[in-house]
């Protein structure tokens, strides 16, 4: 039965439900299949049913590649590859000139710092020697 269903589909039969049950359920015994051209006492029409057929041109243009296409796709492959290639040297110098910029300011917040502890002493030593002065 599974089989003559699936034939059935195969030659754009669509299966009717039946109201009676609301149309959720189906008794294997209660199928009704219907297609436009099977009606009594119309046998000219039985010619329209044929069985459905897979799209063979979309095969047959993929079975059929053009070398000169391949050979476009190739060439363009070959030149992303390319770029990708000085892309990636350029990403790795500005990753090292990234690096050598972080080294930079690390040093440069270290000599900073010093700065700013020997600034703190002078502007303490200064403030010690007029305190000193305003005493004597």
């Amino acid at each position: 039965m599974a089989s003559f269903i699936h034939q059935l589909y195969m030659y754009e039969f669509h299966k009717i439900t039946s109201i009676d049950n609301g149309g959720l359920k189906f008794d294997r015994h209660d199928m009704e299949f219907s297609h436009p051209s099977f009606k009594r006492n119309c046998p000219y029409l039985l010619e329209n049913i044929k069985r459905k057929i897979a799209n063979t041109k979309s095969i047959d243009e993929k079975a059929t590649v053009k070398p000169e296409a391949v050979s476009k796709v190739l060439n363009d492959v070959k030149a992303i590859r390319g770029r990708q290639d000085s892309l990636d040297s350029r990403f790795s110098v500005m990753k090292q000139e990234n690096e050598a910029l972080w080294r930079e300011i690390a040093s440069l917040r270290q000599k900073h710092a010093k700065q700013q502890q020997i600034s703190n002493k002078l502007i303490f030593n200064s403030l010690f020697f007029v305190c000193l002065l305003s005493f004597i």
